[in-house]
């Protein structure tokens, strides 16, 4: 018998929220995302001071870092908060304490998802749309609030001081495209692409980047087996905590090779995975040969290739 102070429901867009990515997709098309725009003063005096070419880099990222994280700009949370209400159709999120608590909620819920032993493309693509998934969104999104990419972009620069070109591949909500735009301008000398699967996260990302003309989203499909659409070169490729998540590794490293401009850097790492949970089990047994493939296509200038340690940021120029 029910209770009768209950109600019964199968969600309730707040702890239990169910969402339809593709039907996500059909209804707000990548390039159709309406650039919503609800900064207040505090959020522009913040997103002007993290540009300001008066501070020091140095500077800058502290100032940001540390805003963020004592809740003092909350631009980030308010973006969220929108896209969360307006595009998932979630209950309003009436501060950033339901945030924290809908993080960890579906950190639980997402620990028990797993990719099956498989590098079927439409199949990996399905294990990327569970409802548990959700969780992505909510931790990348925080993760930006708490991991400075600020020095992976440096070293960028430093290298290929000339860069025009710039693809964050895999990147869920693609805070490194974020940064470029945040803390060094990118404006109209930089043409950003971002792309992954069709996941919630990187719609997530295309709803932020609307507003930006010089940022372009790619989506990667099954149809094609994940590969990179159209036929623009880039001259930086940035793969950052994916390769071990890939259906077909050693291909993508080949790919990346032949889109790269002659000189092109690839930044990645690449951790010595079990192949259990979200990490797949080709992304194990294909390390080896994709480690080989880059030693022989590419220079190292930073970092290192090992096959026995989990591999930190490596940077590599196409030979």
């Amino acid at each position: 018998m029910g209770d009768m102070f209950k109600m019964e429901r199968q969600s309730n867009f707040w702890d239990n929220l169910a969402i339809d990515v593709q039907d996500i997709y059909a209804k707000h098309p990548l390039g159709k995302i309406s650039a919503e725009n609800g900064d207040n003063p505090i959020t522009t005096f913040f997103k002007r001071l993290y540009k300001s070419p008066l501070l020091p880099l140095s500077a800058r990222r502290f100032a940001r870092k540390m805003a963020c994280q004592i809740n003092l700009d909350l631009g980030w949370f308010h973006d969220f908060s929108r896209y969360w209400s307006s595009v998932l159709g979630g209950r309003p999120l009436w501060g950033v304490q339901d945030f924290y608590f809908l993080t960890n909620l579906y950190r639980v819920r997402f620990q028990d998802n797993q990719i099956p032993d498989t590098n079927e493309a439409s199949m990996h693509l399905a294990a990327w749309q569970r409802p548990e998934v959700l969780y992505q969104l909510l931790h990348l999104v925080y993760k930006e609030v708490s991991v400075d990419y600020a020095p992976l972009i440096k070293e960028m620069f430093k290298y290929n001081p000339n860069m025009r070109t710039f693809l964050e591949f895999g990147c869920g909500t693609a805070p490194i495209t974020a940064s470029l735009f945040d803390l060094f301008g990118a404006g109209n000398r930089l043409k950003a692409y971002y792309s992954d699967i069709q996941t919630i996260a990187f719609h997530y990302a295309a709803y932020r980047f609307a507003r930006y003309n010089n940022a372009k989203p790619l989506l990667l499909v099954p149809e094609n087996d994940f590969s990179l659409p159209a036929t623009e070169q880039f001259d930086a490729i940035a793969c950052i905590t994916v390769f071990e998540h890939l259906n077909r590794p050693l291909e993508t490293a080949r790919e990346f090779h032949s889109r790269l401009s002659t000189g092109g850097l690839l930044v990645f790492d690449y951790i010595k995975s079990e192949g259990d949970g979200m990490d797949t089990a080709h992304g194990v047994r294909e390390r080896d040969a994709v480690l080989d493939f880059v030693a022989g296509h590419f220079d190292v200038l930073q970092g290192n290739l090992s096959k026995t340690d989990n591999i930190g940021l490596v940077i590599v120029r196409k030979k």
